[in-house]
């Protein structure tokens, strides 16, 4: 699985480049989307601030499970009204929100359940 650094924007660019926002976002847009486009925080930071990220979807019912975030066009009235809207916009904005919740909510395996763990025993549907 791809690694990004927190303290390293690059390397998040590298791997959720501004054309794959652009078009995730493009599609997160459309009425009704049934599936979302983004990235999945699948660790979170460790002492040198080396983390887990990937593209991934999940449907718009799914349940969540790892950090997943989908990217929108955070256009105002006037930003939509000009002929050719900037493609960076909300770029910057996603790649902060990348950072912050891998720093404040990444998955961590010693507090994640496992087998034997009372939390998920019984019955499953």
């Amino acid at each position: 699985m791809p690694t990004a650094n927190i303290r390293n924007r690059a390397s998040i660019e590298q791997i959720y480049p501004l054309d794959a926002f652009s078009r995730d976002a493009t599609e997160n847009d459309r009425p009704k989307a049934d599936v979302l486009h983004g990235v999945r925080v699948a660790s979170a930071p460790d002492q040198a601030g080396d983390f887990a990220l990937e593209r991934a979807t999940q449907h718009a019912g799914e349940a969540p499970g790892a950090i997943f975030l989908a990217p929108f066009h955070r256009a105002t009235a006037a930003d939509r009204a000009g002929a050719d809207p900037d493609p960076r916009h909300g770029y910057e904005a996603f790649l902060d929100e990348i950072i912050d919740n891998a720093q404040r909510r990444g998955y961590r395996r010693e507090t994640s359940p496992g087998p034997g763990d009372r939390r998920i025993r019984g019955l499953r549907q």
